[in-house]
């Protein structure tokens, strides 16, 4: 059985939001397709094996990935979500600190037009991530980031 995560990227950004006590990480698409498809994937994910790992760049950039333990999904589509190129002012400057506090949640949210808020549209549930780390780029050379690594290498 192989291990190798399908990366989805094709996500408009990060939207952060306040809810139950956490702060949500919304992945917003722009495509209804895809997000039906991601989120149906992640409401499978045990909340026991998530992981959502931010890479801060020396640039002042930072992606994000998220995934389920390959090793330990029962699903038979190993998906990943993985963005880059995201810049550390606003909203994430302001959501850092209570990531490093409390592991978020995560949500896919579709867009039909990201400028207007009233088109978002909530796709799945709160996923709890268990696992949540805050590294810098030079981490990745680390075993316990091969799937990181791996995201940042193909994209």
């Amino acid at each position: 059985m192989s291990f190798e995560i399908d990366w989805h990227d094709n996500f408009y950004g990060i939207s952060w939001a306040y809810e139950k006590d956490r702060l949500v990480v919304s992945t917003v698409f722009e495509d209804k397709t895809e997000a039906t498809i991601v989120s149906r994937e992640i409401e499978k994910w045990s909340d026991k094996f998530t992981r959502l790992t931010i890479i801060e760049k020396e640039n002042g950039e930072f992606s994000i990935c998220c995934y389920e333990d390959p090793q330990i999904s029962k699903s038979s589509a190993l998906i990943g979500l993985f963005r880059t190129g995201m810049i550390q002012n606003g909203g994430y400057e302001q959501a850092k600190p209570m990531i490093e506090e409390k592991s978020p949640l995560l949500q896919i949210a579709y867009a039909a037009d990201v400028r207007d808020m009233s088109t978002y549209e909530q796709m799945s549930r709160l996923v709890p991530m268990r696992k949540c780390r805050i590294i810098s780029e030079k981490d990745l050379k680390r075993q316990e980031y091969y799937h990181e690594k791996t995201a940042h290498s193909e994209k």
